[in-house]
This record gives structure tokens, C-alpha cells and sequence, in this order.
């Protein structure tokens, strides 16, 4: 895999071009914190704790879910083959629980609320998504099943082999952080309870990220036709709508939305697993499969956002 990777030379060394759009990102993202944090002295500790411990981790545990999840990984398991990262295999999902822990560390150590700090956090964090996943053009992640309806096939958005066309997942998961990133900005302009941005962009990536992980087809921590990250995405859009159900009926306001949005949420996980089964076994019509995937996800969408918005009244 190592000697097949595309690479750039930059000043006499041999860089992985997927690696260096990682690093951009990670930069970026830190870069960026760093700007947005420099009201008080806390803040200032808070943003250089976070831009040492969370890229750290974020990489520790972005091989830790892959080398745990991956299938394949399996047979070559051992600490040796597990902390070479020049054998490939990382996980966006581990990289953002790791990102995420080291910011929590950062502010309890800095003295700084760590649900304001967490909302600080959220755009830097989609603004490395942005990066990252635009780094996967030099890989072999990212793309979709073969497209079958030929709508796209002469699009920037298709990438062409010997024998099929695939879908570039990869751009619509870039842009759809960037839109994120940018929606996440404008709603921090008018929040005013710690915590409510980073609950606004979990769910609203978690919700989006399982429609994206669906789209994919590159074999990347997948088991049958679901994939572990789609699985992640679907846990957190749950775990944001729970909590946000639970901190309503505690409130004793809109006890009617709280029910109505847990109660809603087994039905809509079992509507993402069943169509899924009908993406991967049947021969119905993807733009129609995927126009009834979309009306579902709106669904923990537009509760998890009417919670949000009841929060702030």
C-alpha cells in the first residue's frame, strides 16, 4: 500500500500527499482556535493545551478504532503492526473522540467550562473534516458503489476507472463540512447557553455523516453492507437527540417534543437499517432510495433543532 500512495516532493524529502492534507488540516483547525480564543488568559492556556493534546490523541485514537474495527487489520494484529502507522488505516471518527477528550482535558486544566470550550471547539473541528477529506482524492477511500442511473457519470463528481464510474463521496462529505462550518458560526452568533453549538453541530454531523457513509462503498471499517462509522454516526445522532430530550422533560417544558422525539427514534434507526438493506439487495431506483433516505434523516433533524431551539427560549 506504502509504495502505491501518491506522493509530493517537497524540499528533498517524500511526503504522502494524503498525509500532508491531514497535517494541513490539523493546522488549520488549530490555527483557527487559536484566533478565535484570545479574550482572557484562560482561553489563550485553554486553546495551546488544546493544539497539543487533541491532534495527539486524535491520532492515537483514530488507529486505535481502526485497528480495532477494520476486518482485515484482524489477522496482523499486535502492538508492532498496531502503532505503524506506515501501514495504513485510520478513522475519522476515532480522530474526533481523540480531538474531543484532549479539548476536555485542556480546558479543565486551563480552568475553563469545558461545555463553553466544546462549542469553541466544533468549528475547528469541521474545518479539519474539510481538509481531511479532500486529502482522500490521493486514496482510495471515498468513493461510492458503481453509478448505475448514469445522472452524474459526466460530472466533476465522478471519478472513472477502466470499468465503472463511482461517485467522489469524498467532495460531498467536503462540502457538506464546509456548509456545516459555516452554519455553525452564524448559530454561535445568536447562542448564549454553554454547550447548545457543540450539541447543534454533533447532531447535525451525525445526522448528515450516516447519509455520507452510506454513499460510500470503499471497504474502509465496513461489515456486509453497514459500515462501523455509519453505525457511529447513527449513535451519535441518537446519543444528541437523547440528551437533549432528557434536559427538556427534566425542565418540565415541551414534555410533548421530548417524548415524541424519543419515541421517534427507534423508528427512524430502523428505517436507515432498512434502507440500506434495500440499497445493497434491490433493484429500486437509487435517486428514489436515497430521496426517501433523506426525508427520514430530516426527521431527528428538525427535533433535535426545535429541542435546541425550546433550550434557548
Amino acid at each position: 500500500m506504502a509504495e502505491e500512495a501518491y506522493t509530493i516532493a517537497v524540499g528533498g524529502l517524500s511526503l504522502y500527499a494524503y498525509g500532508l492534507m491531514l497535517a494541513v488540516g490539523c493546522l488549520s483547525g488549530c490555527v483557527f482556535l487559536l484566533l478565535r480564543s484570545r479574550r482572557t488568559e484562560r482561553e489563550k492556556n485553554a486553546a495551546a493545551l488544546t493544539c497539543l493534546l487533541s491532534p495527539f490523541l486524535g491520532l492515537a485514537f483514530s488507529r486505535l478504532v481502526y485497528v480495532l474495527g477494520e476486518i482485515s487489520f484482524a489477522p496482523f494484529l499486535n502492538l508492532v503492526n498496531a502503532v505503524n502507522l506506515r501501514l495504513g488505516g485510520l478513522s475519522m471518527y476515532g480522530a474526533l473522540i481523540g480531538a474531543v477528550l484532549g479539548a476536555i482535558a485542556a480546558a479543565r486544566l486551563a480552568g475553563v467550562r469545558a461545555s463553553l470550550w466544546l462549542d469553541r471547539l466544533a468549528p475547528s473541528l469541521l474545518l479539519m473534516i474539510v481538509f481531511a477529506r479532500l486529502g482522500e482524492h490521493f486514496t482510495s477511500l471515498g468513493i461510492s458503489r458503481p453509478l448505475v442511473t448514469g445522472v452524474l457519470d459526466s460530472t466533476f463528481l465522478a471519478m472513472h476507472t477502466e470499468y465503472d464510474a463511482y461517485l467522489r463521496t469524498y467532495l460531498l462529505e467536503s462540502l457538506g463540512a464546509m456548509v456545516l462550518l459555516a452554519a455553525v458560526l452564524r448559530y454561535q452568533r445568536n447562542q448564549t447557553k454553554p454547550g447548545q453549538v457543540f450539541l447543534f453541530a454533533a447532531l447535525q454531523f451525525g445526522v448528515w455523516q450516516t447519509l455520507f457513509e452510506s454513499l460510500r462503498f470503499d471497504s474502509h471499517l465496513r461489515f456486509s453492507f453497514i459500515g462501523l462509522q455509519q453505525l457511529l454516526s447513527a449513535a451519535l445522532m441518537g446519543g444528541v437527540l437523547i440528551t437533549l430530550a432528557v434536559r427538556l422533560l427534566k425542565s418540565g417544558r415541551r414534555k410533548k417534543l421530548a417524548v415524541l422525539s424519543l419515541c421517534a427514534l427507534l423508528p427512524v434507526i430502523g428505517a436507515i437499517i432498512a434502507l440500506e438493506f434495500l440499497i445493497d439487495r434491490s433493484q429500486i431506483n437509487k435517486w428514489i432510495s436515497y430521496a426517501v433516505y433523506v426525508a427520514v434523516l430530516l426527521i431527528p433533524c428538525v427535533l433535535g433543532s426545535l429541542m435546541l431551539r425550546e433550550e434557548r427560549v
